[in-house]
Order: structure tokens, then sequence, then C-alpha cells
């Protein structure tokens, strides 16, 4: 944690200079960039923590009359496409992307480090640092289909749900067996303090049918087959609720707030248990509750992050036994689409656990 938080704090207090520069020969503090650097180093090397540089940096700043010096203020639109491109890297999530940029409008140091988060987030999609053999531990204590147990999952997804126009597909392979008709599915919400906007669709519409597993190039292609015609189980206007703090339950409840992650079929559809079960998601014309606009290619605060695990050592990621990867995993992929469409794949960025409401063929 402490290379991220070097990270945040050269973030809000600028680029590295000489440190010789920070002080005249009177000993007073003649550049703030070069004291930006120095303080920033002094945490890399233990000597302060964040909280000490920033108070530090705010006093030299008041003593030298600049912290309301407007000609100083940085440029927002450069430093909100910085955090946009860690974000993209992993480096940084959206929340605390988020944070960043609203404790440097307001000047208010407290909020640099964003939201608390329990459990492992890592940087919400993936959980870095861990060995082979922690790995292997959490790969064996994880689910052996796509809906989740009892646990709280280790990470968390923010696709899906998130453009006002796009398309999920996800092809299911891990619920084989016996004849059953599917009802429905349902999402449930991760266990974090959320701060989503609301929004709603003309129209969500899912279509249902059976999957060729075998045609799915992991990681690799967009292409897939399927067995017959989809159908549509599914076709009406649907919201989605704000959300604000945490869930009541954790893990949360299936089918999350006021039902909205509960999606229940007009007609069941008739799973034949051998082949995948193939589910396609349209949203269509949607809107915010406020009325913002709602466009971009990372919208802060439409992610609806739902409850996930990880690729590495979770989801399918591996043909045959390779190192933590064991065969066979979870067979359950996906790819979506916001104006363009993705390859299928596992990442968490956009697989969340799924709970299908299956009934015996003859109930």
């Amino acid at each position: 944690m402490k290379q991220k938080s070097t990270l945040v704090l050269v973030l809000i207090v600028g680029t590295a200079l000489s440190v010789t520069s920070a002080y005249a020969q009177d000993g007073k503090p003649q550049d703030l960039a070069a004291l930006k650097a120095e303080l920033a180093e002094a945490v890399e090397a233990g000597k302060l923590t964040k909280e000490q540089a920033v108070q530090k940096y705010e006093a030299v700043a008041a003593r030298l009359g600049e912290t309301g010096d407007k000609s100083r203020t940085p440029d927002l639109s450069v430093f909100a496409g910085k955090l946009k491109a860690l974000v993209a890297e992993g480096k940084l999530t959206e929340a605390e992307a988020k944070g960043l940029y609203m404790s440097v409008v307001s000047g208010d140091s407290s909020k640099t480090q964003g939201p608390k988060t329990p459990g492992v987030k890592g940087s919400d999609y993936k959980m870095p640092g861990l060995s082979l053999e922690q790995m292997q531990k959490l790969s064996a204590s994880l689910p052996t289909t796509s809906t989740a147990g009892d646990e709280e999952g280790p990470v968390a997804t923010g696709f899906f749900g998130w453009a006002a126009d796009a398309t999920h597909r996800f092809m299911d392979h891990s619920h084989r067996g016996e004849p059953r008709l599917i009802e429905g599915l349902s999402f449930r919400l991760d266990h974090r303090d959320h701060d989503s906007i609301g929004r709603s669709w003309e129209h969500v519409t899912i279509r249902i049918a059976h999957g060729n597993w075998s045609s799915i190039k992991y990681n690799a292609s967009e292409e897939f087959d399927l067995v017959d015609e989809p159908v549509v189980v599914f076709s009406k206007p649907w919201s989605f609720p704000t959300l604000k703090g945490f869930p009541a339950t954790e893990p949360a409840e299936w089918g999350g707030p006021q039902n909205a992650l509960n999606f229940r079929f007009d007609n069941p559809f008739e799973y034949n248990g051998t082949d995948a079960i193939y589910v396609e998601f349209v949203f269509s014309a949607g809107k915010t509750e406020d009325g913002r606009p709602w466009e971009g290619d990372l919208p802060f605060g439409f992610e609806y992050y739902l409850d996930s695990m990880p690729e590495a050592g979770g989801w399918r990621i591996a043909e045959k036994p390779d190192g933590l990867y064991r065969a066979p995993r979870v067979e359950a992929v996906v790819s979506y689409t916001a104006g363009g469409q993705s390859v299928w794949t596992s990442s968490p960025k956009g697989m969340p656990y799924l709970k299908w409401d299956f009934k015996s063929a003859d109930e």
C-alpha cells in the first residue's frame, strides 16, 4: 500500500523537481514543486506518513501565502485525464479516482483515500500481490459453478448496466445435468459503500438459447455458435435505483434493491441440461434519474458493482491444469458491447455471479 500512497501524493502535489531547489539560502522554502517532490520521497522512504506530508505541505504553502493563489490552480481537465488513464490501467478504482478529483477541487486532503471498502478488493477487478500458493488456496475455496455460495466474492464487476445502450452476452456451461426449466436469473450487489446514479431504460430485452460451448475462443474472439434460435423471455422498461451505502447483508441478497437485479422470464426456458446456456441482455435508450448526460466510455458513477470472483484462479481461464488453474474450472464467460463488441472472457470486469431460477421439468 505504500506504493499506492506515494502515487496518490504525487498525483495531488504535482511532478517532481530537484530537492535542492526547495529552500533558499536562508532556509525558507521558495519552491513548492520541489517541496512536493521531497515530501513524496519521504513518504516512499517511510520517514513520513501521507497525512503528515500533506499537513507539512499545506503549512508551508500557507506561510508563503499561496494556498489561495488562483494562478496556481491545476488544470483539472488534464488531471481528470490522468485519473481516467490510471483507472483503465487498474492502478486506481473509479471510487478512488473520484475521491482524488473531489479532494483536489475542494482542497480537503482527508478525502484523498476515497471510500473505505471491506474485504480484499485490490483495484476492484484484480487481486495483485498474491503468491502462487495464496492464489491456489483462494482458487480451492471459490465456487465451481457460476453461482456463488454463502461467501462474499473477493472482487467485483462494474460493467453490467453501466451504459445507456449496450449488449451483454453470457455463455454458461457450468450447470449441466438433468433437463430443467429456467424461470429467471438474478445477480447480487457487491458488499461495499455504493454511490451509483439511478437510471432507467426504455427497454431491457433478454433472449436465451442453447449455446455451443466449444465454439468459444477464450480471450481471442467474439464469435460463437448457437444450437437453436434464441427466444425472447423478457422485454420491458426497467430501472436501476440510486445506490447509497452498504447492502443490508453480506453477501447481499440476490435480486438487489427493489428487485432491480431479478429478471423473471415471461415464459420458462426449457434447458436440455447438456449444452451451455446462452443469455443476451440488450439495454436500450437509457436515461439518468437526475437528467444528467449519460455518455462516454468510462462514465464515473454509473458502475453498478456486482459480486464476482477473480479471473485468475476463479473464472474459467485454462483448458487444462496449469499452475493454479484447475480443470475443469467454472465454465462461464461474458462478451459485452457499448460501442464495440468485446471478445469472450471471464474477466471480472464484466462477469458477475449468476443465479439461475431452475425448476424441475416435471414440476
